[in-house]
């Protein structure tokens, strides 16, 4: 079976879903007979050179819309369908994605750290909208491949509250990190051929540098961080890390750690990719510095988004690049166009000028700590002593725990079947790992406050009332 599997890795779909489209093409054409086993997750991951996150998640979307169930933990099998169902074959990297969308859309998604739908005031940003649109002599050019001067400028002020020191000439605009982390491996490919993720860790990340064809060492995470002894003994000299508020965890590496893990980069002549993925949402005490301030070496790459802040459609990302990967960079400018409206660039480059970003940081920060406060306490008078909250101090979700019998894939389908999508954090390992009790991510930031109750008794529902 697994001989006749093709995903294309450069392919605009995730694999995951390529994968789901084969197997349930396969289901609806009767190929797959009803009760036949698929491979394991272990063993399909391995046959097809996938990571075992990518086809849980393809098995898990499957399992959804009623096409295999789980037997045994372990089994997927084929469910019954009606002979009525038949449809065009499957052809690899063009999947139906508004399907897959329409068929399992949740009511509540927790699993999305989208913007609160209250949380921009679209009649400023069009103000200044109007404004690019008035010089219009700007517009009818594709404009520099890093990224519009004034914006990069803007940037390079803002992540001085970072306590990052740059030169704009250091940054790049990108539409989306993932994005840029295209970039960042095609400058590295030719000096490095492995990279360290933190397990668990960003899997999307994961994915792109998989693809590049960079082998990953997924590195264990301690309450201190990376475990730096572990990262020390593996062959890379290239690591991904989330820091200031790492992801799925919260946890934060202490500024000790960093200086450590600084250090190694400086002996072995190492990349340190930094992700401040979220740092404005730092609800109490001062925001923690990014570890980019602390490099005197020019070992780290800083990867910042704005996605948390304004619209996530906007699609505004940067990288700050060290002075030898600028060089790499510049020397091959021809190769990188700049993928971010024009428009776009000077509209935030504008509104950050006359002090716009900065009022809204402070609005979203008021707005999600509250929420927050009212997520935690909804959820601990909900569930009482059946669950147990990992907070932090940080970011817009929360650790849950759930403590019952069964894995994060019967929690993520049980939530599934009541209207409700989390993230289990098993997703996020690059290896399976087992755990006492499932633990699953809740995104606080989409739920509406006056449903947030409804919701959260949804997953009471879910989990313990049936």
């Amino acid at each position: 079976m697994t001989d006749l599997i093709f995903l294309d890795s450069n392919g605009s779909s995730p694999l995951y879903m390529q994968l789901y489209e084969y197997f349930k093409a396969e289901i609806e054409q009767h190929k797959l007979a009803e009760n036949e086993k698929l491979p394991s997750i272990r063993n399909l991951a391995n046959s097809i050179s996938v990571s075992k996150a990518t086809v849980e998640k393809a098995y898990q979307q499957l399992m959804c819309e009623g096409y295999i169930n789980n037997r045994n933990r372990a089994c997927y099998v084929v469910n019954k369908l009606e002979e009525t169902i038949v449809k065009p074959v499957y052809t690899a990297g063009k999947p139906k994605t508004s399907e897959l969308t329409d068929n399992c859309k949740p009511r509540y998604d927790f699993a999305s750290g989208e913007m609160d739908l209250n949380g921009f005031d679209f009649s400023v940003w069009r103000r200044y909208v109007n404004k690019v649109l008035a010089n219009k002599e700007r517009l009818f050019g594709y404009g520099h491949s890093k990224g519009e001067t004034e914006l990069r400028k803007q940037i390079g002020r803002y992540v001085r509250s970072r306590g990052v020191e740059c030169h704009y000439e250091q940054i790049i605009i990108g539409p989306g990190v993932q994005s840029l982390l295209n970039t960042l491996c095609s400058l590295l490919k030719p000096t490095h051929s492995s990279i360290a993720f933190e397990e668990p860790g960003f899997t999307t990340g994961r994915r792109v540098w998989h693809n590049w064809g960079y082998t990953i060492v997924p590195v264990q995470m301690r309450k201190e961080g990376i475990d730096i002894r572990e990262l020390a003994q593996s062959e890379t000299r290239a690591v991904y890390l989330t820091p200031s508020h790492q992801f799925p965890t919260g946890y934060i590496m202490p500024v000790g750690e960093r200086m450590r893990l600084l250090a190694w980069a400086q002996q072995n002549d190492a990349v340190i990719i930094e992700d401040d993925y979220d740092s404005e949402f730092r609800y109490f005490g001062r925001p923690i510095p990014a570890m980019k301030g602390l490099d005197s070496g020019g070992n780290v790459v800083y990867l910042g988004s704005f996605s948390k802040v304004i619209p996530p459609s906007l699609r505004i990302s940067y990288m700050i690049l060290p002075d030898r990967l600028l060089e790499l960079y510049e020397r091959n400018a021809a190769l990188y166009n700049q993928a971010v409206s024009t428009i776009e660039q000077l509209t935030l480059a504008q509104y950050m000028a006359d002090g716009h970003l900065e009022r809204q940081i402070r609005r979203l920060r008021k707005l999600y700590y509250e929420k927050k406060m009212q997520f935690i306490d909804t959820i601990q008078r909900v569930f009482s002593n059946q669950v147990a909250i990992q907070d932090n101090e940080s970011g817009l979700f929360i650790v849950l725990t759930v403590k019952r019998p069964g894995t994060s894939q019967d929690i993520f389908l049980k939530a599934m079947q009541h209207g409700c999508q989390v993230a289990p954090i098993q997703n996020y390992y690059w290896e399976t790992v087992q755990e006492s009790f499932p633990r699953v991510i809740l995104y606080f930031s989409k739920i509406p406050v006056h449903e947030m109750e409804e919701a959260i008794k949804l997953l009471k529902k879910a989990w313990f009332e049936e």
